[in-house]
């Protein structure tokens, strides 16, 4: 079976893109930037969009749930996405990745979508990020839109980008060196680097072919 994990992509703000427009045109959907005081509505292509799909981790904080519940899967990721755009502060801000994925064609629909709920469980909710996704089919053309957040949520809003990396004994990993004696704390991308994509890419293989 050939897998395509297409490709994975940053929105940033610097690229004068707005979040919410990219959430709009993925949920074919109509949304309101709230930071720009625009609307956006692509719902011509509504006939695309096969399933959609607003996924939080375990520990999602009481802001988040009481923001997005009872509102549709589109509602929801309208909240989501203005709350990034309200948190980041400046012009170049990276606001989410993106991964675009097609789908096996030889699975029916149902299968494809419970393929993406085990990829999204394993890979990204189990590890505290949120997961928006769209299974479009154009013209037997199946795949999926995921966008995910690049900060880990908190009790009031969002927290750091860069979390430090911990040892085995839960303490912050340092590095001596000979101006800093008592060592540098060593970081990481909270929402992962390049070895994640990769990570990420073996394991939709991996979850497909099974």
């Amino acid at each position: 079976m050939a897998i395509m994990f297409v490709r994975a992509q940053v929105i940033s703000r610097g690229a004068g893109r707005s979040i919410v427009s990219a959430a709009a045109y993925r949920h074919r959907a109509r949304m309101m930037d709230e930071q720009a005081g625009t609307s956006f509505s692509y719902r011509g292509g509504t006939s695309e969009l096969v399933h959609e799909e607003l996924t939080l981790p375990d520990q999602t904080p009481a802001w988040l749930r009481s923001a997005i519940s009872d509102q549709s899967v589109a509602k929801a990721s309208e909240a989501l996405w203005n709350a990034v755009d309200a948190f980041e502060k400046r012009a170049d801000a990276q606001l989410a990745r993106e991964l675009i994925i097609a789908l096996p064609e030889e699975l029916t629909r149902a299968e494809n979508i419970a393929l993406v709920r085990e990829f999204v469980r394993d890979n990204l909710t189990s590890k505290g990020m949120v997961a928006d996704w769209v299974y479009h089919d154009k013209d037997g053309n199946p795949h999926i839109h995921l966008m995910t957040t690049l900060r880990p949520l908190t009790k009031e809003g969002f927290g750091q980008k860069k979390v430090a990396v911990t040892g085995e004994d839960g303490e912050p990993l340092r590095v001596v060196t000979p101006d800093r004696p008592k060592g540098k704390v060593v970081y990481k991308l909270w929402a992962g680097d390049k070895e994640t994509m990769k990570a990420w890419k073996i394991a939709w293989a991996e979850t497909a072919n099974r």
